[in-house]
């Protein structure tokens, strides 16, 4: 049995929903591999670090093509296959540290964040305005986004890059 670990000690069983169930969002392009930045580190090894099966009836795929922060609903995590990205945490991690601001931050490839726990605030440079990250949430970051983070709280997410 696969779990997912959701906020408020919430979990859901991935193994529960057949894999021919149709979703009930529209087709989106599927991600086959992370094409904007391969010899960057983070992106090294991919889509290997995705234990998922791409290509199949769930799993990632392009949310927005913008920067986009929004609360997740199980049925998008179970279709994105969120239970198999890999995880990552600022625990011990002196490069997030609680309330430092990391300013200018570029993202050189896209991802997509399902935030566990913790708390982060992103202000994007294109508006200036902070947008607060809660457990819970489904981010898009975009290839080339610019914004300033502060790590809130401690965090742990999953991830996956394209």
């Amino acid at each position: 049995m696969l779990l997912v670990l959701l906020p408020a000690s919430a979990a859901f069983n991935v193994a529960a929903r057949p894999a021919s169930t149709p979703c009930a969002r529209a087709a989106a392009p599927r991600l086959t591999s992370p094409l904007s930045a391969p010899t960057h580190p983070a992106v090294a090894g991919w889509p290997d670090k995705y234990a998922g099966t791409l290509g199949a009836a769930t799993g990632p795929r392009v949310l927005h093509d913008a920067f986009a922060v929004e609360a997740a609903d199980i049925a998008l995590l179970m279709e994105l296959d969120v239970a198999n990205w890999p995880t990552w945490t600022t625990a011990g991690n002196d490069r997030w540290l609680p309330n430092v601001t990391r300013k200018d931050k570029e993202m050189p490839y896209g991802e997509l964040s399902y935030l566990i726990s913790g708390k982060l605030e992103i202000v994007p440079k294109e508006t200036g305005l902070p947008v607060v990250v809660n457990p819970g949430d489904v981010v898009t970051f975009p290839e080339g986004f610019v914004s300033d983070w502060t790590v809130l709280e401690e965090l742990t997410w999953h991830y996956y890059l394209y």
